[in-house]
């Protein structure tokens, strides 16, 4: 059947595709993450240079589905396009893309723009990214939204319309079924998010599957990642200090002293306020002392005490350390060490007398006669 265009909508298209195949061919490489820093990249750039691992080959295919599409969607423009309004039109491109693209199954784990095209699986993260390079390119006004733990899309419209982009039917639904989104609920709490903002979700959304795995290093790598692409986001900063947190706690059940208080250090140098961290912070430094003085690093113990006073009372105390370490040494027959451990033990607590006169009593042994 033969298709009249407005001559106007046949010249957009024309541009569109032209502007993206220009985009596309010169994209940088996907472990380039210089893009970051650049005030002109678009959605789809920060998106590659989100999948910090993206195979070269991998984004190759990626790319040319993309292009294969919005080629279709020039080829079969609705012949009334010019007539419809931005709802009819954003409706067309949320069906085409759910038809021919997102025609795999819904993955929480599937953040990837590249996934989404190959592969046709996606989640929220995934799917709005790629909803909105192809609203972008289709000249219609969208923006990103996002609450906690979800994102979802916004059609600039009169009145404006929540997309909801993990749901293939959410155009056929009734009002009372889409009043139940999450999108919806959000209601005032919803923000927006810039194009950074959103491509910043993919490796913090990784981050988040690899601490639940317990690749905590893996982990806070990708949420840094996720905070150079988006400084701004609150969440990935809360994250941030939470998978250090529960790294310091896996590391002291796991006996790794060494690591545990590496990793404390790491949540000190964040000079932040939070009531998690300095609640398990003296309990990290608890368990870190009590392994040292299980292993002979009785000076270390000491010294991580005093560097770390804590607003909480540590279980342990200066003395109750060089307590320890005399019944050590008294243990392996080093008496002439325990000697010199009391000796030390009363010049660090000559400010307490009654200490002093309590270990005098109870090592009188080792003191002369």
């Amino acid at each position: 059947m033969a298709r009249f265009w407005k001559e106007s909508d046949h010249v957009l298209w024309t541009l569109i595709l032209f502007y993206l195949a220009t985009t596309i061919s010169v994209a940088m490489p996907a472990r380039d993450v210089t893009i970051i820093r650049a005030s002109a990249a678009t959605l789809l750039d920060y998106a590659w240079a989100a999948e910090s691992d993206l195979d070269g080959n991998r984004q190759a295919e990626a790319q040319q589905r993309l292009l294969n599409h919005l080629k279709w969607m020039e080829d079969n423009l609705p012949q009334r396009w010019g007539q419809y309004t931005l709802q009819q039109r954003g409706e067309w491109v949320f069906q085409a893309m759910h038809d021919r693209l997102l025609n795999g199954k819904y993955d929480e784990n599937q953040n990837t723009l590249s996934g989404a095209l190959i592969e046709g699986d996606y989640n929220c993260v995934s799917a709005t990214i790629l909803f909105q390079i192809l609203t972008e390119q289709s000249a219609l006004p969208t923006v990103a939204m996002q609450t906690r733990g979800h994102v979802w899309c916004r059609l600039l419209s009169r009145p404006e319309l929540d997309i909801e982009t993990t749901c293939p039917t959410w155009f056929l639904l009734e009002p009372h079924d889409r009043d139940s989104s999450p999108a919806i609920l959000a209601g005032n709490e919803a923000r927006t998010l810039s194009a950074r903002g959103l491509a910043a979700k993919i490796p913090y959304n990784k981050a988040s599957i690899a601490a639940a795995g317990g690749d905590y290093a893996q982990a806070m790598q990708l949420l840094e990642f996720a905070l150079r692409l988006d400084p701004n986001d609150a969440a990935a900063r809360r994250n941030h200090t939470a998978i250090l947190n529960n790294w310091a706690v896996a590391c002291v059940s796991q006996r790794d002293s060494d690591q545990a208080l590496k990793v404390l250090e790491q949540m000190e140098s964040q000079s932040t306020h939070d009531e998690q961290l300095t609640e398990n912070r003296q309990k990290i430094v608890d368990a870190v002392i009590e392994q040292w003085c299980r292993t002979g690093r009785f000076e270390e113990a000491l010294r991580l005490l005093e560097q770390y006073p804590g607003s909480e009372p540590s279980r342990y105390t200066t003395r109750s350390i060089y307590e320890q370490w005399i019944q050590d040494a008294t243990a392996r027959g080093e008496w002439l060490q325990a000697k010199n451990i009391l000796r030390l033990a009363m010049t660090a607590l000559e400010s307490d007398p009654l200490a002093i006169a309590q270990l005098r009593r109870q090592y009188r042994q080792f003191l002369p006669s």
